[in-house]
């Protein structure tokens, strides 16, 4: 089992089939929605979002880039550990860019202070962050967005494993946009779709500058099939928490384990062992990413593991295996 892939591994081999049969019926010989409105209108409805508030494109990292090239003034603020997208664009670009690297919640607003008052800079954050997977409270991403002069993207394409979004609040914050994707829990990875939110977008204060047919006709479809059905997802994500939490709770009997709390579909573990871990998951047949292998983690952070959650059979497996491997190295 790959560990390193995130999308929806506890979706039922039936909604699969059902989503092949509705993409089938399409005609491949004509093109379909060219901006995806009739996807976007979809979407509204079932977020219970107003009219002209989302945007669709190939899945949330053209969102990004599209957003971050229409609001781009004088200085990106990235707050990192986060997906590395925005460091590598800026780099391209040779954009004014700052990494602020924030660990814990109650970190993230002072971090941020100093940028503000300041209107032409733009913040960009991740909740549910990648790889710790944990999602800022509401109240701070709130505060952050209140006292922001700026604007603050939240991508949030692991948030339909979470509890909360700031989905819920565009309305009064309108210099938010929070993206998500079809790639994670929908299971959609391969069809390339996603969304962007804001009030922004119905107020026409910027324009994202959407590449016309950038999402196939096959890959609308199937997203608008998803959210006309959703039960099949909905128990997935209901399984996918309980085995998350499960999990964890495992990691944390483990002594010298540090273990953060996860709103996604991963958890990260913090042990000075991750390389050896590591590789005797990979020789078992579980390919994990170590956090230090991703971009722009910050090295001076203890050394860790970013691990899929699998299902409840396999979890058993790899508790077995790293307490083995351990106490092979002399450890609890």
């Amino acid at each position: 089992m790959d560990l390193t892939w995130t999308g929806n591994q506890f979706l039922d081999q039936q909604h699969s089939l059902a989503v092949h049969m509705s993409a089938a019926q399409i005609d491949y010989t004509t093109k379909d929605d060219v901006w995806s409105e009739t996807l976007a209108q979809e979407i509204e409805k079932y977020c219970d979002l107003p009219k002209n508030y989302v945007r669709v494109a190939a899945g949330a990292t053209q969102l990004i880039e599209a957003c971050l090239r229409a609001l781009y003034r004088a200085q990106i603020v990235d707050v990192i550990p986060n997906f590395h997208l925005t460091a590598t664009l800026a780099r391209q670009e040779k954009w004014n860019y700052v990494s602020v690297p924030v660990r814990f919640p109650e970190e993230l607003e002072p971090a941020l202070t100093p940028y503000f008052e300041q209107e032409d800079t733009l913040i960009v954050l991740s909740s549910p962050r990648n790889p710790i997977c944990y999602q800022f409270p509401l109240d701070i991403l709130r505060r952050v967005a209140k006292h922001c002069k700026g604007y603050l993207i939240v991508d949030e394409v692991y948030a339909d494993f979470a509890s909360h979004s700031m989905l819920d609040f565009l309305q009064q914050h309108p210099n938010v946009i929070v993206m998500r994707t079809f790639s994670k829990a929908w299971g959609l990875a391969n069809l390339r779709v996603g969304y962007a939110a804001s009030a922004m977008f119905a107020e026409k204060k910027t324009a994202l500058h959407l590449i016309p047919n950038a999402v196939a006709g096959v890959s609308q479809r199937a997203a608008r099939f998803v959210l006309q059905h959703p039960e099949a997802v909905r128990v997935s994500i209901a399984q996918t928490r309980a085995c998350t939490q499960e999990f964890i709770k495992q990691f944390q009997q483990i002594e010298g384990m540090f273990v953060w709390p996860s709103d996604a579909n991963y958890i990260c573990v913090e042990t000075p062992h991750a390389h050896v871990l590591a590789k005797v998951l990979d020789e078992l047949g579980y390919k994990v990413r170590e956090l230090h292998d991703l971009k722009g983690y910050p090295a001076e952070w203890p050394q860790g593991l970013r691990i899929t959650t699998p299902p409840q059979k396999d979890i058993d497996v790899i508790m077995q295996c790293i307490r083995s491997s351990l106490k092979q190295i002399g450890k609890p």
